[in-house]
């Protein structure tokens, strides 16, 4: 865990302080950075709609007798801005909630679907004038899901999620988002039988913020 910690700090260090002094946000603020301004997005109040699409493997990291389960994650997320700025830093940001629903197609593995609703808690890295904005978030939620009763034991389960990622702003409202992400189902013990399933992989998608 400590290393996963560490890699997923030195992602952040780079993308918050290399790609933003590339685009003029760690330094004197360029003329180009002043015209493509994006704080005023993560200000209190606004929101933030994403579509988003990836792919899960399974088993990571808690690895036996637990069967190779892969499915596709297609979501659909809209976030609201809960807060101003904190800190002028590295942690310059702002807290955001995010309710997403999604559906998942197994391709590798004894099920066909997961679907299900996430409510997301994310902390956005903002600096001035700076295209890329990473964020670190953490996720609960409801799943509905046909996989082998032996692995998740019944079709009412719950999922725990954490996630780390970055966006990339094409034009002042619209980003593409690159994001790692790892997903826990199971169904907490409410089942004669309770395996789980530990799933991750990337996740790529695109957002609107108003």
């Amino acid at each position: 865990m400590r290393r996963l910690e560490k890699f997923i700090a030195a992602i952040f260090f780079v993308l918050n302080l290399q790609l933003c002094h590339a685009s003029g946000g760690a330094g004197g603020r360029s003329e180009e950075a002043d015209r493509f301004s994006i704080d005023n997005l993560f200000e209190r109040g606004r929101y933030e709609a994403s579509f988003n699409n990836g792919a899960l493997f399974s088993p990571f990291i808690a690895t036996l007798k637990r069967p190779t389960v892969n499915y596709t994650m297609t979501e659909v997320q809209f976030g609201y801005m809960l807060t101003d700025f904190k800190d002028t830093g590295f942690f310059r940001g702002n807290f955001e909630v995010a309710g997403e629903g999604f559906g998942s197609g197994i391709f590798v593995g004894p099920g066909s679907y997961i679907a299900g609703v996430t409510l997301w808690g994310r902390y956005n890295f903002v600096r001035p004038g700076c295209r890329w904005v990473p964020y670190a978030q953490a996720g609960a939620g409801m799943v509905s899901t046909d996989i082998d009763r032996g692995i998740v034991g019944q079709p009412f389960n719950f999922n725990l999620d954490l996630g780390a990622g970055v966006r990339w702003f094409i034009r002042p409202q619209w980003a593409l988002n690159f994001e790692y992400r790892f997903q826990h189902i199971s169904n907490a013990n409410t089942g004669k039988k309770n395996l789980g399933i530990n799933a991750d992989g990337p996740v790529l998608g695109i957002s609107y913020l108003f």
